[in-house]
């Protein structure tokens, strides 16, 4: 594994892991006739609505590793794609993605037939990440703090011209620090994209503890939230249990 791909312990980061998945699905939707610039020439761009990251173990600076994706079965307006990272028969994390066809005129989404999706695609049976997405609820936020103020970096822009979504990643991940982060043992991490960001918007991200969990959201300046994450984690260091439930940097 590359040192690019490594955080500050010399693990393969939470958000390379994103990186790695929205790489092969771009690499493979090239495959299947959707890549960039097939969608390009539709007016259509590839968007992700959500996604779930479950971690086993992470390998170190140095280790080798494989990673696979393929699509599920593709519904009317949104496709499921899977994706696995594995050493030898160990499997190491494997993830979900829920995309959808955005219309680049409109902004709507659009219809998976309307752009060439290969509706009849044989696939495969094995669906990872089964269960349902999390059905995320706005917070009162009357009554907390934003923990960081965040603005649109222009390195957090992607070829749609918005906040991509692996950025979201990094920036919450971001509200913890280096020893937090290495006291936490990431399980998993799921994120809810509700609404594009652009480069400059101000953002505000609200974070607050569960039992074994941290909740996110994230508002635009109007109040209306862009993104919903859960970020799981496993036994409590005590270096963990000492970071603050919320607050303002």
């Amino acid at each position: 594994m590359q040192t690019s791909r490594c955080d500050a312990e010399g693990l393969l980061g939470i958000r390379n892991i994103f990186d790695i998945c929205m790489d092969l699905a771009s690499e493979h939707a090239g495959e299947l006739g959707v890549g960039y610039y097939d969608m390009l020439e539709r007016h259509a761009f590839w968007v992700a609505v959500r996604t779930r990251i479950r971690v086993y173990e992470r390998p170190r600076l140095g280790d080798g590793f494989s990673a696979v994706t393929w699509p599920g079965k593709p519904g009317l307006a949104k496709c499921d794609r899977f994706y696995r990272l594995f050493r030898g028969d160990r499997i190491l994390a494997e993830g979900r993605t829920e995309w959808a066809g955005q219309d680049t005129d409109t902004g709507a989404v659009r219809r998976s037939n309307s752009f060439g999706y290969p509706m009849d695609l044989e696939v495969l049976p094995e669906i990872v990440c089964a269960e349902p997405f999390t059905r995320f609820r706005d917070a009162d936020i009357s009554v907390m703090e934003p923990v960081r103020r965040y603005v649109v970096d222009p390195m957090d822009v992607d070829v749609g011209k918005h906040m991509n979504n692996v950025a979201y990643v990094r920036m919450l991940l971001g509200t913890f620090s280096t020893k937090e982060q290495a006291a936490m043992d990431v399980r998993e991490m799921e994120v809810s994209y509700r609404r594009a960001c652009f480069e400059g918007e101000e953002l505000f991200i609200y974070r607050w503890r569960e039992e074994d969990a941290w909740r996110f959201e994230v508002r635009r300046p109007d109040g209306e939230p862009a993104v919903h994450a859960l970020l799981r984690v496993g036994l409590e260091s005590d270096d963990y249990a000492n970071v603050p439930k919320n607050g303002v940097f």
